[in-house]
């Protein structure tokens, strides 16, 4: 948590700023998103919308990902010229910088069709990262909240896809990761903006979902 970020239960107006931005650019991406669309030609389309919505742009690249481009969500990955499916999963990771500086994180899983498996999978995420949500304590440990989602994931026929064995980070104006990863070995007590991202998936393809949530001295809450 950076010194600009006073410690209270209610998260900063510019942090909520921030991410309200990156969950519409990233959920109104996804409605834009239709076959025969390139992940490079949505890729173009996040990064507009990004400006559109008053950013100033982006902190990290934006990630876009179709078919087996899920099974990778790393800032380094570009985006090709796989085109989505009529029978698809996608998946948008978007990171808007606000004009004072503020830090926005958002990523959303999307289906195109109705195919059962990819329905199953989106379905599981979803109500993973809920539970996930749900769990979110003042005074937590990061490697507490993890545990959290490794019970989660158990119940599951999936595997952890992020090639660090995280599903998250911290989070400042300005900022990212001072204070580490969400994962099994940080025994960091978390206090202000953590991105939480949990990501998991097969060898045929990944789903994700990720929100910030604020850790206050007597409250935790997920901006929206």
């Amino acid at each position: 948590m950076s010194a600009v970020e006073e410690f209270t239960d209610e998260p900063p107006a510019g942090l909520v700023e921030a991410q309200r931005i990156a969950i519409r650019v990233a959920e109104r991406a996804a409605e834009l998103a239709v076959p025969g669309q390139t992940e490079r030609e949505l890729h173009r389309i996040v990064n507009q919308l990004v400006l559109d919505e008053g950013a100033v742009g982006v902190w990290t690249p934006t990630t876009v990902g179709f078919g087996a481009g899920t099974l990778s969500c790393y800032p380094t990955d570009v985006p090709s010229d796989r085109a989505l499916w009529n029978l698809d999963l996608g998946m948008i990771d978007v990171h808007p910088v606000t004009p004072d500086g503020w830090w926005g994180d958002c990523t959303r899983s999307f289906l195109r069709g109705d195919n059962h498996a990819q329905t199953a999978a989106l379905a599981t995420i979803e109500r993973l990262h809920a539970a996930v949500l749900a769990a979110a304590r003042p005074g937590m440990r990061a490697c507490d909240w993890f545990a959290v989602f490794t019970e989660e994931l158990e119940k599951t026929p999936f595997v952890l896809l992020d090639r660090l064995s995280n599903i998250g980070h911290s989070l400042t104006a300005n900022s990212s990761y001072d204070d580490g990863y969400i994962d099994a070995s940080n025994e960091t007590v978390m206090r202000g903006a953590w991105a939480v991202e949990p990501f998991i998936g097969n060898h045929l393809y990944g789903v994700k979902r990720e929100d910030v949530v604020w850790f206050g001295p007597t409250r935790a809450t997920v901006i929206r």
